[in-house]
């Protein structure tokens, strides 16, 4: 039987779609999904029954009444939220609450993160919203408002335009984070409307003692741990002291699609939505691989965290990894830790260390940025190879293993919570 591993691919396009990838056929290869990768998207009749039952919140409507500003924040092209299934509702709601077109807004809660233009918000929001609706893209370098300090000692500085909504509404996508264990709750405020120099704060000496902690008990992140975690409660606070009013998270299968919508009270409906994201996103894979072919389709313009989170399992004898990520629109410019030329880069600018187990590292695009280079360590550079011809990534991983080999591939290796067989 051939070898073929199906992986969907170009994501925010005109023609997403599953694109085959051969191996040699006497290879050992196995295909490791999320548990819920197939699960059924939501109906339109089941999004609206969701949001017009809210968790641990009266509906919208009611929290519209007698409001004159509302905000609608979102997560940005780096995320496969599909914001389009879901705004429809949120503005019945409002609608049905009294407010008129010219009272709401919009902005991209893209943290750190790059603006995007308006055709690839379009294919986030839908045309309609974006003619219908003034869309702005959140700046962090400027007009953020102050507003103290968090239990944890961030600091806390949001969006002045957010800031002068009377009614705060966030909708974003509930996936694993290697941070804050799962996004969404608090996340869409911090880093996402939030100041620079907030967000380097939270992600630097605010909570280094937690993550010192965590590395030297051996964890490898936080990804799937929320409760508990200070990185997540502080982003949390962070969206109380903002004022968030209602929040719509959605879980998601393989392609991005909601299979299940979260929405209401901050706490209540994102704590809701972990409890159910920890069995749905579960993946078991063992740690003895030859080669770890990782896709990073949801996340395709920041697809890093689906290597990093593929490297543990590598056999610790040795072996090669290869990331599959194919976004049109390129790698996403991070303000916080992207490379800025061949030695500046953001202030807390991330090289991502190659275990010495692992003896190359493929990224294998269609789009190949050279610049990719320069989120590895110089050391690291003779390991790194940068292609964009599957013949290629194939014939370099035949030469390294000439005989059989055990291959684990990741559908899509930045929603997983990867845990051991069994």
């Amino acid at each position: 039987m051939a070898n073929i591993a199906k992986l969907p691919q170009y994501q925010w396009t005109d023609n997403p779609r599953e694109v085959e990838y051969h191996l040699p056929d006497g290879w050992d290869v196995n295909i490791y999904s999320i548990a819920g990768a197939n699960r059924r998207a939501m109906t339109p009749e089941e999004i609206g029954a969701a949001i017009a039952s809210p968790i641990g919140s009266p509906r919208l409507r009611e929290l519209a009444a007698g409001k004159k500003k509302v905000v609608i924040i979102f997560d940005d092209m780096t995320r496969s939220t599909q914001v389009s299934r879901l705004v429809p509702f949120v503005l019945e709601e409002l609608a049905a609450g009294g407010i008129a077109d010219e009272q709401i807004e919009f902005v991209c809660g893209g943290g750190g993160h790059q603006p995007w233009d308006r055709r690839l918000l379009a294919k986030k929001l839908g045309d309609d919203i974006i003619a219908r609706f003034p869309v702005f893209a959140h700046v962090s370098f400027m007009n953020c408002t102050p507003l103290g300090r968090t239990k944890y000692g961030s600091k806390v500085e949001v969006n002045s335009e957010v800031m002068s909504c009377d009614l705060k509404i966030t909708i974003g996508g509930l996936f694993t984070h290697t941070a804050n264990g799962f996004s969404g709750g608090g996340k869409t405020v911090m880093p996402g409307v939030s100041s620079y120099e907030a967000i380097v704060e939270h992600h630097s000496v605010t909570h280094q003692a937690f993550r010192e902690q965590r590395k030297n008990a051996g964890f490898k992140g936080n990804r799937g741990l929320a409760e508990g975690n200070p990185i997540t409660l502080d982003c949390i606070e962070h969206a109380k002291m903002a004022g968030i009013d209602f929040i719509i998270n959605a879980m998601q299968n393989i392609w991005g699609e909601p299979v299940a919508v979260f929405a209401g009270a901050l706490e209540p409906a994102y704590w809701a939505g972990v409890k159910e994201a920890k069995e749905h996103y579960r993946v078991n894979c063992p740690d003895d691989n030859d080669i770890v072919i990782t896709n990073g389709f949801t996340h395709a313009s920041e697809p890093t965290a689906a290597l990093v989170d593929s490297l543990p399992h590598v056999r610790l004898g040795g072996g090669d990894a290869v990331l599959v990520a194919n976004p049109e629109m390129g790698h996403c410019v991070h303000f916080m830790s992207g490379a800025f030329g061949k030695t500046i880069g953001g202030k807390l600018q991330h090289r991502i260390g190659i275990p010495t187990n692992v003896n190359h590292v493929i990224w294998y695009s269609e789009f190949t940025e050279r610049r990719s280079i320069y989120m590895f360590p110089e050391k690291d550079w003779p390991r790194i190879h940068l292609m964009t011809d599957w013949t290629d990534v194939v014939m370099a991983l035949r030469r390294w293993h000439p005989d059989r080999a055990k291959v684990a591939v990741f559908t899509d290796g930045v929603m997983q919570i990867s845990m051991p067989p069994g």
